[in-house]
């Protein structure tokens, strides 16, 4: 299957064969004469443009702006050639990338010295300049840097431009294929067995998490999921951004939040055309707890009754509220930034120092249960059932006994249809409300009726919790999804 184009007025020989990929003249390509294929129907082939001139109007130019006429993706755009052939428009990025240059590159030096380093997709033969190389691709995306560092006090880089494939010494060209080969997912496109492999799924978590979404047993489950569907799965973190953009798809297994690389990874993911889960809209839709409530309450999804309050209201509202009352900051996660006021003195002391956290924070009414329902749904439907019962001796499913330590409550998870039918419907109308993702609902029910408390844009999936009913059906139907994601770009 055609993944790849790649455009060069070069030697063609340079560049690997491979199944996934064809090498076209910057001509073909703006003719678009490609044996057959008709270049108005490519969309979900992505374009690498090699040409070695990107200045405005030559042919290298044109093919980048072809390319996005056709509604294909592809590195560099246009907007990225103009940045970095306008060097005062690169000269914002600097600052970052020599921040990083100067955490990474120690080397020593007497004099002012100048030296040229070449970075192939992100990638260099210098180690200590990896961090360096990563970065400049992710800001500028062009497939072939040189990066020029000037040593006076410190050093500094002094210059960046695309490199074309004769200027690559001959020593490094297996480097630099070796590089593509990375880059487009060739190295990793094959099993022992010898079979290709669909799609390249990358699942981003922080191994040092104190309470991930997900622990260590389903994440392999999601690995092995995907080997049955034929996915390459690969574990990748925060430092793993510039190689981001080499995955089909992206799949967040670490707690979200919008201020927070999660936030940034999941946009740059989306805007480069790679399907996302938990995507930007979703993250921004459930972190913060005022617009949720906003969100339910004007699309008549029942939820406790809730005050939003500032410094200037607080004294008012006091007073009007029933006790017990709970109090939240708009982002906190994990029953974090959450307390339960019996009486207005109490009320008094916590809202005074959540309101040191957040401007704005809400007072909801505390409904009683012994357990909190949480409805899982991916794309529209509901598709795991989990009762979860409060911490012994607690409030709530969670009791932080300090940063590290917490105890939870015991939890049930029965078959979707064995759930309350207003249950399950109540949980799909909110989660339809936020996007057509993967998320958790959570939910009481009372005899007055079922009340929304929260949707998790990432909900906790662990093995032998979540998955205690389907199993490993589970995580293949999340990962199936995946491939339905893909394949409809």
């Amino acid at each position: 299957m055609l993944k790849y184009i790649l455009i060069t007025d070069e030697a063609r020989e340079t560049i690997p064969d491979h199944p996934d990929r064809v090498i076209v003249t910057p001509d073909d390509f703006i003719a678009n004469r490609l044996h057959g294929i008709d270049l108005h129907h490519c969309q979900r082939v992505k374009v690498i443009n090699l040409c070695s001139d990107y200045e405005y109007m030559s042919k290298g130019y044109y093919c980048s702006l072809l390319a996005e006429a056709r509604n294909m993706r592809c590195i560099p755009s246009v907007s990225h050639m103009i940045q970095l052939n306008w060097k005062r428009n690169y000269q914002s990025a600097l600052p970052e990338l020599n921040g990083v240059l100067d955490r990474v590159f120690k080397e020593p030096a007497d004099e002012p010295l100048e030296r040229t380093y070449y970075v192939y997709f992100g990638r260099t033969s210098h180690p200590k300049l990896d961090a360096v190389a990563r970065r400049a691709f992710d800001l500028f995306r062009f497939p072939l840097l040189a990066i020029e560092l000037h040593y006076g006090k410190k050093w500094e880089v002094k210059n960046i431009e695309p490199l074309a494939l004769s200027d690559i010494p001959d020593e490094k060209m297996s480097f630099m294929a070796d590089a593509l080969e990375k880059f487009t997912g060739s190295a990793w496109s094959s099993t022992n067995n010898g079979k290709k492999e669909k799609y390249w799924i990358g699942i981003l978590h922080d191994p040092d998490e104190q309470h991930p979404p997900s622990d260590k047993k389903a994440l392999q489950k999601f690995v092995k999921a995907g080997k049955e569907l034929n996915l390459s799965v690969e574990f990748i973190t925060k430092h793993d951004s510039a190689s981001i953009l080499e995955y089909d798809a992206l799949f967040i297994r670490e707690t979200t939040a919008i201020n927070h690389h999660t936030y940034r990874l999941a946009n740059k993911a989306e805007s480069e055309g790679i399907p996302v889960i938990d995507d930007p809209q979703s993250i921004i839709r459930c972190c913060n707890k005022v617009f949720l409530f906003e969100l339910l309450s004007a699309n008549k999804v029942p939820t406790p009754k809730t005050t939003i309050i500032d410094k200037r209201t607080e004294r008012k509202i006091r007073d009007t509220l029933a006790y017990p009352a709970v109090l939240k900051i708009p982002d906190g996660a994990f029953s974090q930034g959450v307390v339960k006021a019996e009486n207005p003195e109490d009320f008094d002391r916590m809202a005074r120092e959540l309101l040191k956290k957040s401007e704005i924070i809400l007072a909801q009414e505390f409904i009683q249960s012994d357990f909190d329902w949480r409805i899982g749904v991916l794309n529209g439907e509901a598709i795991f059932a989990c009762k979860y019962f409060m911490a012994k001796g607690h409030w709530q499913i969670y009791q932080h006994l300090d940063d590290h330590n917490f105890q939870d409550g015991d939890h049930i998870t029965i078959p979707i249809e064995e759930a309350p039918k207003n249950v399950v419907k109540i949980a799909t109308k909110a989660a339809s409300l936020i996007g057509k993702g993967l998320y958790g609902v959570d939910l009481k029910e009372t005899k007055d009726g079922v009340y929304v408390i929260e949707v998790n844009d990432n909900p906790s999936i662990d093995s032998g919790v979540e998955d205690g009913y389907l199993g490993d059906a589970l995580y293949r139907k999340i990962m199936q999804h995946f491939i339905t994601l893909i394949e409809a770009e």
